[in-house]
């Protein structure tokens, strides 16, 4: 505690001394916000999923699935993307992880669960999807999880108390003091919020970051719909489009370099037979990177 040393990142020494005042001149995220909106066309990844779910031995893929594997290969190539600001400090965040919801069960009345999962940019994309799957997959059988209790805990307590523990959270985040155990146990220490609202026929909407924590970005992802357009000889041609929503921090890189980030993101999800190759990092794309190697497996 007030130390410079963090369980979830390494703090970054070396950066220009406007990028340092940022976070006393906006010191929320909210101060800092920066919104993009993105059409990507489907049409190609529509056709990939087909191909590999009838394939001999099919992968269960999705459109979200290859959203979050092309974020993840991108990630590791654009390592500022995983940096986050906490107490005024830069910091290199030491795995990729991303947060979404789940349903215990597919009813209206059925319980959303937050799943924070970390990946390693190695993984192929048939051990992400079994990752992913078999992880959601032991959620929906399985009891509540050790934060679930807790959180329904904390929420019985009474007002004052509540905001007691809210407060401390944050005071102890900003001094370095949190524990490993509640950064984990909570989904808002990630390096991305997801929430795909298409699966319930919503388009998406921009929505807010969240102060306590360190996410710096948000992403939601919409309903996939027809679009009709001219082609250069006259005819129409039906294309499947989908809108995604970008909240972004500014602070953590300038928005030209995050808008090159997500135009990589659209070229994969795009072409989703690129992220069949196999992702090679040198030995200092991986220092930038600043994984843990634990989160190499």
């Amino acid at each position: 505690m007030f130390t410079k040393k963090r369980p979830d990142g390494t703090y970054i020494k070396k950066l220009h001394f406007f990028t340092r005042l940022l976070p006393y001149l906006m010191p929320t995220r909210s101060d800092a916000v920066i919104y993009f909106e993105q059409e990507f066309d489907l049409t190609n990844t529509l056709g990939y999923i087909r191909k590999k779910r009838n394939e001999e031995g099919g992968i269960r893929i999705s459109v979200f699935y290859i959203i979050l594997y092309a974020a993840i290969r991108v990630i590791a190539q654009r390592p500022k993307m995983n940096r986050f600001v906490s107490g005024c400090r830069y910091y290199q965040r030491n795995r990729i992880s991303f947060n979404f919801v789940a349903k215990r069960d597919m009813s209206d009345d059925g319980e959303e669960v937050n799943v924070t999962m970390p990946f390693s940019p190695l993984l192929t994309i048939e051990g992400f999807c079994k990752k992913i799957d078999d992880h959601i997959s032991s959620i929906k059988k399985g009891s509540e999880t050790s934060s679930e209790k807790t959180n329904d805990l904390v929420t019985h307590l009474p007002r004052f108390l509540i905001k007691f523990i809210a407060w401390g959270i944050r005071f102890l985040d900003y001094h370095n003091g949190l524990p490993k155990s509640v950064i984990d146990s909570l989904p808002f220490w990630c390096t991305i919020f997801f929430t795909n609202v298409g699966s319930v026929g919503i388009d998406a909407p921009f929505h807010h970051n969240f102060e306590i924590g360190n996410c710096g970005i948000f992403c939601a992802i919409g309903k996939i719909r027809k679009q009709n357009s001219i082609k250069s000889d006259g005819s129409v041609e039906t294309r499947d489009k989908v809108k995604i929503t970008f909240t972004y921090d500014d602070r953590i890189a300038d928005g030209i370099y995050c808008a090159r980030t997500i135009d990589l993101v659209r070229d994969l999800v795009e072409n989703p037979e690129k992220l069949e190759i196999p992702l090679e990092l040198t030995p200092e794309q991986l220092s930038k990177l600043g994984l843990a190697e634990t989160e190499l497996v």
